[in-house]
């Protein structure tokens, strides 16, 4: 039996099949995102449906300086609602940046010259992993993080949080408190949309 996250995960993601590999699966599109998905399972078949939902960027006048970790100031840079919210941070541009992308790369040579022995050096993003954020809005609802992405290939100093669920139709603020690792807060509140669309 196949579990339906992975039926997802294999309709989402699916690899090219070479022709010698047999079938282990069919899958057909119905209509309207609707895939009729087929394990071959003598009990059940799946229907999974995908639903596009918009992407809505929360007003930002300009960046917002969050944090600083190590001497790199954190920039909030954007704020989405999806099916989750979504917050970027960046490094702020100048000459701090620059010096941590510097030191980060040169420390990476290094480490891949060891053969990559032991952990590899932290990024300036993963640096920010270290900054606190905490998500409210006016009516009261308990966001959770969800997921989040600090650093990586060609996205050194960024960081990225995912919370859910989404702002219900009813909350008109989002509230974003952040904490440095030196403890300096800073609380950036956002007004939202009307959820008539969501």
């Amino acid at each position: 039996m196949t579990d339906l996250e992975g039926v997802i995960r294999a309709l989402l993601f699916q690899r090219p099949r070479a022709e010698s590999e047999p079938v282990s699966r069919s899958v057909e599109r119905l209509d309207d995102g609707a895939f009729h998905v087929d394990y071959h399972d003598p009990d059940h078949v799946y229907l999974v449906t995908v639903r596009q939902i918009p992407r809505i960027r929360l007003p930002l006048e300009c960046p917002l300086i969050v944090g600083e970790v190590d001497g790199v100031r954190a920039e909030l840079v954007q704020v989405s609602l999806a099916n989750h919210i979504e917050v970027t941070l960046d490094a702020e541009q100048g000459p701090s940046r620059e010096a941590a992308l510097n030191d980060y790369k040169t420390s990476f040579k290094r480490w891949a010259a060891r053969a990559g022995r032991g952990s590899p050096p932290p990024s300036p993003g993963e640096q920010f992993g270290r900054i606190t954020l905490a998500i409210s809005d006016d009516s009261g609802t308990p966001y959770r993080l969800a997921s989040g992405e600090f650093g990586g290939t060609e996205t050194e100093c960024s960081a990225w949080w995912g919370f859910r669920p989404t702002p219900p139709k009813i909350a008109r603020h989002l509230t974003l408190d952040f904490t440095s690792p030196a403890g300096t807060s800073v609380r950036v509140n956002l007004p939202l949309p009307p959820f008539d669309d969501c």
